[in-house]
């Protein structure tokens, strides 16, 4: 296979973008990408266009992809439209590493796009539920899909899992919730630009116990593109950040009592393929729908223990000046969640940290190899798709 890396990623910023088309916010972020790789659009092959709710918020089916790359002159080639819920952007990156890895095209696009808010909110929340089986919901309390998105039900049911099974606390989650937020009032790109302290993420308004509004992920809108290319001169270019790992994973067969997760088995496949393990990683950027996601990736993940969670929680191990510093960016709690674009948003932040650009937010340790995971969907109460990248700077 050729080797592949990135050479240029952008982003429009996340937030509540009522006033802006899919087609506007896509601009933003693929000029960007192009930009920053030195490359223009009649350089793109192909592009790999991931969205998850256009259809059921905006009416658009079918061509999204062509319809937003068309007016910025991506046309006439391929492009493939993926859709795989708030994994879709993983997704998307996955099968442009595929096509430049296996020589098909030498450099593509992979952009993401979500318009997830509508002025009419039970549109929205109703919408998320197409991420699971719409024959077979699982049971949720009054007002899912009306007043709030079904998945804060779910996430609310992880959380006492985590409380029961594991030893976490309230406060645990509302310390990782703070370092998010933290860290996303740094981010320029974040929807949610404040900090909280942990007992302020205690004192906001419950969502559904015990998870209150500031432990879960914002309904966002934005978009991120991802110039993944095999070309000598950008292989060989010291800003360009190697693709060492690109694996994705689906909920394994009911019977299958024993078999990894999706999660677990994306990342396993991951280190496999990158010869690495999890104490190789300098960072993580890891799905956090909710705070209690996030956790529940820790050790699906194998970065921490099952059991050591709470630990890591009280002790700020994944904080900045921790051992294993994650979502430093601010996660899908701090920086926000437009589920297309997610995935390659969070690839986005890597690539800064790795090149040593994020600014405010770059950690002190010199970062030279990360993870980014992302899920999406649900089947029979386990995550659907997973994706995972191991990205690498050159050594």
């Amino acid at each position: 296979m050729n080797d592949v890396v990135i050479s240029g990623v952008g982003m429009h910023a996340f937030g509540k973008h009522l006033d802006l088309s899919m087609k506007e916010l896509g601009r933003v972020a693929t000029e960007a990408a192009l930009a920053d790789a030195g490359v223009g659009v009649p350089d793109i092959e192909a592009m790999f266009f991931s969205n998850a709710l256009a259809g059921l918020i905006t009416g658009q089916e079918c061509i999204r992809g062509e319809i937003v790359g068309y007016p910025m002159g991506l046309a006439g080639i391929p492009i493939h439209n993926v859709e795989n819920a708030c994994a879709s952007g993983g997704n998307a990156l996955h099968l442009a590493w595929m096509a430049v890895a296996s020589g098909m095209y030498e450099t593509v696009l992979a952009l993401g796009v979500e318009k997830a808010n509508h002025p009419d909110k039970t549109k929205t929340f109703a919408a998320f539920g197409a991420g699971m089986d719409v024959e077979e919901r699982f049971a949720t309390a009054d007002g899912a899909g009306e007043k709030r998105t079904p998945f804060v039900d779910r996430q609310a049911r992880l959380a006492s899992t985590l409380f029961d099974d594991r030893g976490v606390t309230l406060e645990g989650l509302a310390r990782v919730t703070a370092r998010s937020l933290e860290a996303a009032r740094l981010n320029p790109f974040a929807h949610r630009r404040f900090g909280a302290t942990w007992r302020e993420v205690l004192e906001a308004r419950e969502a559904v116990a015990p998870l209150t509004v500031l432990m879960s992920s914002p309904i966002s809108d934005g978009a991120a593109a991802v110039v993944v290319t095999s070309r000598p001169d950008k292989v060989a270019d010291p800003r360009s950040i190697n693709v060492l790992a690109s694996r994705m994973a689906t909920r394994p067969p009911k019977d299958a009592v024993d078999a990894p997760n999706a999660v677990e088995a994306s990342g396993i496949a991951a280190y496999e393929q990158a010869g690495l393990g999890p104490a190789d990683m300098d960072l993580a950027e890891v799905h956090d729908a909710s705070v209690a996601y996030e956790l529940m990736a820790w050790t699906d993940l194998g970065l921490c223990r099952p059991g050591e969670e709470q630990r890591w929680a009280m002790e700020g191990v994944t904080d900045v000046g921790g051992a294993m510093p994650v979502n430093r960016s601010g996660g899908l709690v701090g920086r926000g969640h437009a589920l297309g674009a997610s995935g390659l948003a969070q690839v986005h932040d890597v690539v800064a940290q790795l090149r040593g650009e994020a600014g405010d937010l770059q950690l002190p340790e010199d970062p030279r190899t990360a993870l980014v995971q992302i899920g999406g969907g649900v089947v029979d109460w386990l995550t659907a798709a997973s994706s995972v990248h191991i990205l690498g700077r050159h050594r």
